[in-house]
C-alpha cells in the first residue's frame, strides 16, 4: 500500500516535467489529462485501500477514512477539470501569438495545484497540515491571476491577502492547541501529531482549546468561504479560468473544511465542545443568511456560482456544529455531492460565457432555445445544486435537516429549512432568465461543445445521479467511518 501513497505523490511532479518537454501547448494539455487520469487512478486505489483495509500510517503521512472521501473528491475533480480544460483553455487562447507559453503555464500551475491539494489529506502532522493549505493558497492564486487583466490581478491579491491572514489566525490557534498539549503531561505524545491529540483531546484545557479554536474556525473558515470572510471568493471565482473555478470551489474549499474536521475531532471529548458546537452553527447559519441578499442582486454567473458555493459551505459547517454521527455523516456526503455539482456548474458557465463573450446575466438570453444541450444540462444542474430530488445534494441536505431536528435542534432546522427555500428562489429566478428570456442577448457563436468537455459534463451527471439513487456499500461504509470520526460513536 505505501508504494501506491508514494506514487500518487509523484505522478503529479513527472506530469509537471513532462508539460515543461512538451512541443506544444495541445500536447501539454493531452500530457496533463493522461498524468491527471493516472494520478486519479493512484488516488481511487489508495482511497479503495484504506476503505476495505484500515488507515496507512507512514512517518507524518497518515491516509484514513475521513481522508479517503476527500482524495476520492480530488481524484474525481482533477479528471473532469483536466478534460474540461482541454477544450476550454484551446477557446481562450485561441487568438493569442504565443498560445502555446500560455497553455503550457496553465497546464503546469494546473499540475502544482493539483499536488498541493493532495497532500491536504495525507499529512498526519497539524502543522504540517497548515502548511499544506498556505501551499494550496499560493498555487491557486497564479491561476486566479493567469490572464493578468487588472481585475484578476485585483482579485488574486484580495485572495492572497485574505487567505493569508486567515491562516497566520489559523496558525496561531494550532500554535495554542499545541500549548494545551504539552501541559497535558508527559504522555502528550508527537507535537501536534493528530494521533497524539486524539488520545489526549479529553485531557486538554478547556479555556486554552476555545481560544485556540476561535482562531482556528475564523482562520481557516476565510479559506472555506464562511461569512463574513468571504470576500474573496465571488472575486476570485469569477476571474479564474472556469476549470480552476471548479476546483477551487469544489476541492480547495473543502480541503480546508477537512482540516477543520480535524480539529473537531480531537476536542469533541472536552468540555469546550458546547461552544465550539455553538460557534460552528452560528457560523453556518450567518453563512446561508448573508448569501441571500448576494444572490437576490447579482449579474455575474460566476459570482452567482461562487456564492452559492458559500451557502453550501456554511451548510456543511451547520452540520458540524450539530455534530451527531448522522449529521456528519450528511456533511460528508454533501462535501461530495456539492464539489461534483459546482464544479460542472462552473464548466457550463465557461461555455456559456465563451458562446456569448460576456459573464453578465443580464445579456445572456435564450439559452434554452439557441443551444438547447447545454440550456437542458444547465437547468438540470441548477435545479440539482438547489435541492431537486432525486439527486445526492437533495439527499444531503435532507439529512443533515433531519439531523438537526433528530439531535435537538428544531428551531435550527426550521431555519435552515426557511433559508434554503429563499436560495432557491434566487438561483432560480436568474437561471431561467438566462433559459427562457426571449430579450436581446443571444449567443454570439454557435460552436459545439466539444467531445473533452461533454464527457466531463457527463460523467459529473452519473456520479450525482448514482449519490441520489444509489451508494456503493464500500464508500457508504467509508462515509460512516469517517463520521465516527469526526463526532464519535
Amino acid at each position: 500500500m505505501d508504494y501506491v501513497l508514494y506514487a500518487a505523490l509523484a505522478a503529479p511532479v513527472l506530469t509537471g516535467a513532462g508539460i515543461f518537454a512538451a512541443p506544444s501547448g495541445v500536447a501539454a494539455g493531452r500530457i496533463t489529462l493522461t498524468g491527471s487520469v493516472l494520478t486519479a487512478l493512484l488516488l481511487f486505489t489508495l482511497a479503495w485501500q484504506v476503505m476495505v483495509g484500515g488507515p496507512l500510517h507512514k512517518g507524518h503521512l497518515y491516509v484514513d477514512e475521513l481522508s479517503a472521501v476527500l482524495l476520492t473528491v480530488i481524484a474525481l475533480l482533477t479528471i473532469t477539470a483536466a478534460l474540461f480544460s482541454l477544450q476550454y483553455m484551446e477557446r481562450e487562447v485561441e487568438d493569442e501569438a504565443n498560445k502555446d507559453d500560455i497553455l503550457k503555464r496553465y497546464y503546469a500551475l494546473f499540475t502544482v495545484f493539483t499536488l498541493s491539494m493532495i497532500t491536504v489529506p495525507i499529512v498526519e502532522n497539524l502543522g504540517l497540515m497548515w502548511v499544506t493549505v498556505e501551499a494550496t493558497t499560493l498555487s491557486s492564486a497564479l491561476l486566479v491571476a493567469f490572464t493578468f487583466s487588472r481585475a484578476a490581478i485585483e482579485a488574486a491579491w484580495k485572495y492572497v491577502m485574505i487567505c493569508t491572514v486567515g491562516l497566520c489566525l489559523a496558525l496561531l490557534g494550532t500554535i495554542l492547541l499545541y500549548f494545551a498539549q504539552i501541559n497535558t503531561g508527559p504522555a502528550a505524545g508527537e507535537a501536534l501529531s493528530w494521533l497524539a491529540l486524539q488520545q489526549v483531546g479529553d485531557r486538554l484545557d478547556p479555556h486554552m482549546v476555545k481560544i485556540a479554536f476561535v482562531f482556528i474556525i475564523i482562520g481557516y473558515g476565510a479559506k472555506v468561504g464562511l461569512s463574513p470572510m468571504h470576500t474573496w471568493l465571488p472575486d476570485a471565482h469569477s476571474q479564474a479560468p472556469s476549470p480552476v473555478s471548479g476546483l477551487l470551489s469544489g476541492v480547495l474549499l473543502s480541503c480546508a473544511l477537512y482540516v477543520i474536521m480535524r480539529n473537531i475531532a480531537i476536542i469533541k471529548g472536552t468540555a469546550a465542545f458546547l461552544f465550539v458546537q455553538q460557534l460552528l452553527i452560528g457560523l453556518g447559519l450567518f453563512s446561508v443568511l448573508m448569501v441571500i441578499p448576494f444572490l437576490l442582486a447579482q449579474h455575474d454567473i460566476k459570482r452567482l456560482l461562487a456564492y452559492s458555493s458559500v451557502e453550501h459551505m456554511g451548510i456543511v459547517t451547520l452540520a458540524l456544529g450539530i455534530s451527531t454521527p448522522m449529521a456528519v455523516y450528511g456533511a460528508l456526503l454533501h462535501i461530495f455531492n456539492h464539489a461534483v455539482v459546482k464544479s460542472a456548474l462552473f464548466y457550463m458557465a465557461g461555455i456559456i460565457t465563451q458562446e456569448y463573450r460576456t459573464k453578465q446575466m443580464m445579456r445572456i438570453r435564450g439559452l434554452l432555445s439557441s443551444k438547447p444541450r447545454l440550456g437542458s444540462a444547465f437547468l438540470l444542474f441548477a435545479l440539482i445544486i438547489t435541492g431537486a430530488p432525486p439527486f445526492g445534494i437533495f439527499f444531503s441536505k435532507l439529512i443533515i435537516t433531519y439531523a438537526a431536528f433528530a439531535g435537538g435542534f428544531p428551531l435550527i432546522g426550521t431555519v435552515l429549512l426557511l433559508l434554503l427555500g429563499a436560495v432557491f428562489a434566487g438561483m432560480i429566478y436568474y437561471c431561467f432568465q438566462m433559459l427562457f428570456s426571449a430579450s436581446a442577448g443571444h449567443a454570439e457563436t454557435q460552436r459545439p461543445v466539444g467531445f473533452s468537455a461533454t464527457l466531463a459534463l457527463t460523467l459529473s451527471v452519473l456520479l450525482i445521479t448514482l449519490t441520489g439513487l444509489y451508494l456503493p456499500a464500500f464508500f457508504e461504509a467509508a462515509l460512516r467511518q469517517a463520521a465516527a470520526l469526526v463526532a464519535g460513536g
